[in-house]
């Protein structure tokens, strides 16, 4: 028998992810889908397919404890699966930081946690009056339902704050002061319920339209940077009640760092610690919903860099052209079993060396050969 039985809501690559951390350690994954063919559905011998919302008080009856692939979970069946007794981890409360940034912002501020000035606006009026303060451009946000990019806009002006609030609508929306970023890093921190937490090395990454593209370890800012950094990432945890893996985006302007967003599970910013990290996020996610000890989080490499594979522009499958890719050395390719579409996010690829220029070149040079474009010279 295995050692525990970890339920995952969501299919997606994450819980794809999960499950081949969970072999090495007998752990009995059961997956929760939307379709039977999502990402983790292709992979997971255990699998439950229908509505979430519908299904997921029942299915967390059957695991030790259940866990999460994303946080769009509606919270009245986290909280019918919570007050049944079901363990969930993070739990309904944890959720709901990455699922409203509006009470997300206030929370944080109420704790004094740094973060780009802000304000809950409920009209055009509101958010203009706050751009008067703080200046343009903003940056409004949907408070529900957005990731990836989605649900944010910068805002140059009246007339275009006027169209944007038009397509978010309707209200109240989050607007916040537009940071002149210097950087942007993310702190990826592994918690147990009984109070055990450690954090990985920093890593700086690089977003384009709003979709994380790659990234590098470790990132190339002073000491004192690197420790605020992390002395935020734990603080953030704290205030969550964080369990498993939490990733804390945060924002460099050359002389604040500023808390971005959150996610309350296996992030990103994190793959990079399969090849790159003595221990994976997603094992430590593993360790971290069951209240075991948690694995070692050094690097495995000097230098460890992770880019993005998105679907190339002629549409064509970057899968077709894998063994060709895999004859590029010290590179780790990981695909997601998705249908290829252009600019959809089909998988990554991580390449560790001796430096950060060295491993970097490894990576995108694997990613251009999966998309069949010209190689960098």
């Amino acid at each position: 028998m295995s050692t525990a039985v970890v339920g995952v809501v969501g299919a997606g690559q994450l819980a794809r992810m999960m499950q081949q951390a969970a072999v090495g350690l007998d752990i009995h994954v059961r997956v929760l889908a939307a379709t039977p063919h999502d990402s983790a559905a292709q992979v997971c011998p255990d699998v439950v397919v229908g509505p979430i919302a519908e299904e997921l008080p029942a299915f967390a009856a059957t695991c030790d404890v259940v866990t999460f692939d994303h946080e769009l979970v509606d919270p009245d069946a986290l909280a019918t699966a919570a007050d049944a007794g079901h363990l969930l981890h993070p739990g309904p409360e944890a959720l709901r930081f990455a699922q409203d940034k509006g009470y997300q912002r206030e929370t944080f501020a109420q704790a004094g946690l740094p973060l780009p000035a802000y304000a809950i606006v409920a009209d055009v009026e509101e958010a203009a009056a706050f751009a008067a303060r703080a200046g343009w451009p903003l940056v409004l946000k949907s408070p529900l339902g957005g990731y990836d990019g989605r649900g944010v806009e910068v805002v140059e002006s009246q007339g275009a704050l006027e169209r944007v609030w038009a397509r978010l609508a309707p209200g109240p929306l989050l607007v916040e002061e537009h940071i002149d970023l210097r950087a942007e890093f993310a702190v990826l921190v592994a918690r147990r319920p009984s109070g055990e937490a450690v954090t990985y090395p920093l890593v700086e990454t690089v977003q384009e339209e709003g979709i994380l593209t790659r990234s590098r370890v470790p990132a190339a800012f002073p000491d004192d940077v690197v420790e605020r950094a992390h002395e935020i990432g734990f603080a953030v945890a704290e205030v969550v009640g964080a369990v498993g893996i939490l990733a804390v985006e945060l924002f460099f302007d050359g002389d604040r760092v500023l808390v971005n967003e959150v996610a309350t599970r296996p992030h990103n910013s994190g793959h990079w610690t399969i090849e790159g990290a003595m221990t994976s996020q997603f094992a430590n996610h593993l360790r971290g919903v069951l209240d075991w000890p948690l694995g070692d989080t050094r690097l495995t490499a000097p230098a460890v860099a992770t880019a993005n594979v998105l679907g190339p522009h002629d549409g064509s499958d970057p899968r077709t052209r894998m063994a060709d890719a895999l004859a590029v050395r010290g590179v780790g390719i990981h695909l997601y079993g998705k249908e290829a579409r252009p600019g959809r996010k089909l998988g990554h690829v991580t390449a560790t060396g001796a430096t950060a220029g060295e491993s970097m070149t490894a990576a995108r040079h694997c990613v251009a050969i999966l998309r069949g474009e010209p190689l960098d010279e």
